[in-house]
């Protein structure tokens, strides 16, 4: 089950980059679907921060978080997560598939 929800005071619109937080945001719940073969993922954006432009519209800084209840990852895992190439483990590789190129671009995709 996939499942979607805001928290807090959330504006209905933005303006932004829409491909790429599509890709993004696809990407993370695409990963999480597939480490995932029972129980739920979840979508959360919040607003993180409004912070008013002189003379123009208010800047909005959204949060977007991506819970699961799946295989889960060690320490090690997740600190090689967004690296290119790369992978929790191998024997997921085999299982599941992939190029261990998908986070990187996600994290890659958007500017710091």
């Amino acid at each position: 089950m996939v499942d979607g929800r805001s928290e807090g005071e959330v504006p209905r619109a933005v303006r932004g980059d829409v491909t790429r937080l599509r890709q993004i945001i696809l990407n993370l719940l695409a990963n999480a679907v597939k480490f995932t073969e029972a129980g739920e993922v979840v979508l959360t954006v919040s607003c993180a921060a409004v912070q008013p432009e002189p003379g123009a519209a208010d800047s909005v800084l959204l949060s977007f978080a991506v819970r699961d209840t799946g295989i889960g990852l060690s320490a090690d895992g997740m600190s090689r997560l967004f690296q290119s190439f790369s992978q929790a483990d191998s024997s997921t590789t085999r299982k599941y598939g992939g190029t261990g190129l998908g986070l990187w671009r996600s994290a890659s995709a958007w500017p710091s």
